[in-house]
Parts: C-alpha cells; sequence; structure tokens
C-alpha cells in the first residue's frame, strides 16, 4: 500500500496545531482520497502508544493515561474509557484481541496521538522520525 504524503503531512499539522495548513492538506485528501488513511493512523497510533510507555504499562497506568486524556483533550470526555483502554493495550500487547468499531478506534486513535504528541510533547525531530517509521510500517501492510 503506498501511504501520500499528504496523509503523512495532515498527521503532522493535526499534531502541531498547524489548523489552517491542516485545512488545506484535508481538501486536498477529499479530492484524492482517503485510502490508507486508518492503516497509517493505526501505524501512528501504534508508535504513539509505545513513545509515551517505552517500557510497557500497568493496567493502572493506562487507566490513568486514559483518564487525563478524556478530561484534558478537545472531544476526550464522549470518548469511552474502555475501548481506549482496551485499544491502547493492545497497542502495548499484539496479542490483546480487540473487537472496536473502526470509526470508534480511528477516534480514540487520533485522540490519543493528539494528547500522546501534541502540545510539544514531542520534538519536531521525533515526531518526523516517528511518522516515517509509521509511513513504513502502513506502506507494508
Amino acid at each position: 500500500m503506498t501511504i501520500s504524503p499528504d496523509m503523512v503531512a495532515y498527521i503532522r499539522t493535526m499534531v502541531k496545531g498547524e489548523y489552517a495548513e491542516n485545512d488545506r492538506i484535508e481538501a486536498r485528501l477529499d479530492d484524492q482520497g482517503w485510502d490508507g488513511f486508518g492503516t497509517l493512523l493505526g501505524a501512528v497510533f501504534y508508535f504513539a502508544v509505545n513513545h509515551r510507555f517505552p517500557h510497557g504499562a500497568s493496567p493502572d497506568e493506562v487507566i490513568r493515561f486514559v483518564s487525563e486524556m478524556r478530561s484534558t483533550t478537545a472531544g476526550g470526555p464522549e470518548t469511552d474509557a474502555t475501548s481506549a483502554e482496551r485499544l491502547i493495550n493492545a497497542a502495548l500487547d499484539p496479542s490483546i484481541d480487540t473487537d472496536t468499531d473502526p470509526k470508534l478506534a480511528g477516534r480514540i486513535q487520533g485522540l490519543t496521538i493528539l494528547h500522546t504528541l501534541g502540545a510539544g510533547a514531542i520534538s519536531d525531530e521525533e515526531l518526523d522520525d516517528l511518522l516515517v517509521e509509521a509511513s513504513a510500517l502502513a506502506s507494508r501492510v
């Protein structure tokens, strides 16, 4: 699967809070199509979670993280905590099976990415490296 550079740029501008540029890229993607975006988002989510918890996390740490994310991230309070905890745990332990609605999963992934990588939590260089890794992983699927 080929991942569009615009999709990578879309996530980068979303994380960096560059809303005007993000809107321009979104309009281009609306014209080009979003094929592969879910795969890329899932890969970025995986790397973001593992960046946040490089040595794994206890169930209590994941619960606290999700609680904080839901209370501090726009759109967080409407997010199902149990589903978010399950997806984050699955990113940390691939043997965990998830059966989450794809639309809900995408919402959780986006919020987790913003909460984990946004607001200066990661340097531009680290973000670029993470996006390159995620794009490469998504391209292999």
